[in-house]
């Protein structure tokens, strides 16, 4: 019997059996009771279970890497399993909805799954790794992925209520640069949930984001920028002087000559690549990395030969003390032509 469950978990059951499922393979409960206490299952709720070897990869997996792929891998899986036992009664939603939709999330809240009713009634139920919410808004579940799940406008909003500000900026601005919502259609679903308790953290998230940031890193130097009360320019084009180039930098401090660069690996998906002169250029592999090493040094030089102060963030010093530094040490490079300079783009984006 234990054979026949595990093929169907290598097969039709992608990881995943429930008694039901097991009940037409002719496996009882006890089979699988059996399994759970010799390693082979992990339970993820009531009558339903999840292979042990897919949920705990091999060493040499590459998801071993990354903690963060095996964080979200881990995550689905449990999802899927809870997707399938409770059918077509729950959709994935908050952080869940946000794991689904590709988007931003946090790690130290990724141990609770998150599911809404698909209908309205029903109370909220909590369990131990998992949360049943109420959703009583009409047109907000949808398919993405063979699974059902919140729109994004929505599971971005239900971050703001369960995990906090900043992860909701974080989702936000990754949401409306993949374009699967806009700020207008954030604004519209915090019209539909008004009545929704302690909304107030989900309206000032939606009021800070706008969908310029490139990366987390990004979003969190603005949020950053806005505390320190320090006046910035996001996306802003420089041209250089008796050239043809123009650059987009992160962030122009109008007031100071300074601009900001944020240094991070992690991007908004793929498509929000760093554009200068010609749009969609880049290259893959150790030769593309080197080559973007020298770009980036050539363009320094460029900005501060036009008078501005050039300061670089990464995250160790992505904090509000280490950003009030960068931007003293830049100020102090920069020069009175640097100051207050209007938008230069380049002649293919004013077509």
């Amino acid at each position: 019997m234990i054979e026949l469950v595990v093929k169907y978990l290598e097969g039709n059951g992608k990881g995943i059996i429930t008694t039901a499922d097991a009940a037409a393979l002719g496996v009882s409960p006890a089979v699988l009771r059996s399994m759970l206490r010799a390693g082979l299952l992990v339970r993820i709720a009531r009558g339903v279970y999840v292979s042990a070897a897919q949920f705990n990869p091999p060493e040499d997996s590459p998801l071993r890497s990354d903690r963060f792929k095996l964080a979200k891998h881990r995550h689905l899986l449990r999802l899927d399993a809870l997707l399938r036992q409770y059918g077509k009664k729950v959709a994935a939603s908050h952080q869940s909805a946000l794991v689904v939709w590709d988007l931003p999330f946090n790690m130290r809240a990724l141990e609770r799954l998150h599911v809404a009713r698909t209908t309205p009634g029903g109370t909220l139920r909590r369990f131990d790794d998992f949360t049943i919410h109420t959703c009583s808004l009409d047109d907000v579940i949808t398919l993405h992925e063979e699974r059902r799940v919140v729109v994004p406008s929505l599971a971005v909003i239900g971050q703001a209520l369960t995990v906090g500000l900043l992860p909701a900026v974080d989702a936000a601005d990754a949401a409306i640069v993949a374009g699967l919502t806009t700020k207008a259609e954030l604004e519209k679903m915090l019209t539909r949930m008004r009545h929704t308790p302690q909304l107030a953290v989900a309206r000032q998230a939606v009021r800070l984001a706008d969908g310029l940031a490139e990366s987390p890193g990004e979003t969190r130097l603005r949020l950053i920028l806005v505390e320190l009360g320090i006046t910035f320019i996001a996306q802003h084009w420089v041209h250089i002087e008796g050239t043809t180039i123009h650059y987009r930098v992160d962030f122009y401090l109008p007031d100071l000559g300074v601009i900001l660069e944020y240094d991070g690996q992690v991007k908004y998906g793929q498509a929000a690549q760093r554009r200068d002169n010609v749009p969609g250029e880049g290259g893959t592999g150790a030769d593309a990395g080197r080559t973007a090493l020298v770009n980036e040094k050539a363009r320094e030089d460029d900005l501060r030969r036009e008078g501005f102060g050039v300061g670089r963030v990464t995250s160790q010093n992505l904090t509000p003390h280490g950003v009030k530094f960068i931007v003293a040490s830049a100020r102090q490079q920069a020069q009175p032509r640097a100051l207050h300079r209007p938008a230069e783009p380049p002649a293919w984006l004013r077509q």
